[in-house]
């Protein structure tokens, strides 16, 4: 198997899903394991996502994180993965920022901080898989000082 087609295969990855509806967890989680994949971490805001990086037992490769969470919005997450604020996961991870609507400004801040992708409710199985294998193949550049001046809402 050629390179290219092992990066298109969904099946190896670990995919840590945040949101903080459980129901949509639920939707998400099932669509991954229709399109095979078996490693999936849960967690339920930006907080408990946090925590579960730092003490995963197998690497993360894709974050799929909803922006609007109560406990630790969706571009914090990202501004700490890109800022290297969660040890021993690299800053230039796959993190998709899973939405409900297009708002110009979480878009906007979210491209500031180099955000691999996003995911539009209401999500499908090709729509999910595109948007993961797209974000898996854009390579980010880190810039940690243009990071730092995200002004991310709390």
């Amino acid at each position: 198997m050629n390179a290219a087609a092992k990066e298109d295969r969904l099946e190896d990855l670990h995919v840590l899903l945040v949101d903080d509806d459980a129901a949509f967890l639920d939707l998400l989680e099932a669509l991954l394991q229709h399109l095979g994949v078996k490693a999936i971490t849960r967690a339920i805001s930006g907080r408990d996502a946090f925590s579960k990086l730092h003490h995963v037992e197998r690497v993360v490769d894709c974050v799929l994180c909803d922006y609007s969470m109560a406990e630790g919005n969706g571009l914090q997450l990202l501004q700490a993965i890109r800022t290297a604020k969660i040890k021993l996961f690299r800053p230039d991870a796959c993190f998709i920022l899973v939405t409900a609507s297009g708002d110009h400004e979480v878009v906007g801040m979210a491209a500031r901080l180099d955000v691999s992708g996003y995911l539009v409710k209401p999500v499908t199985p090709d729509k999910l898989k595109a948007t993961i294998l797209k974000a898996r193949h854009r390579g980010i550049k880190i810039d940690f000082n243009r990071y730092m001046q995200v002004p991310v809402p709390g």
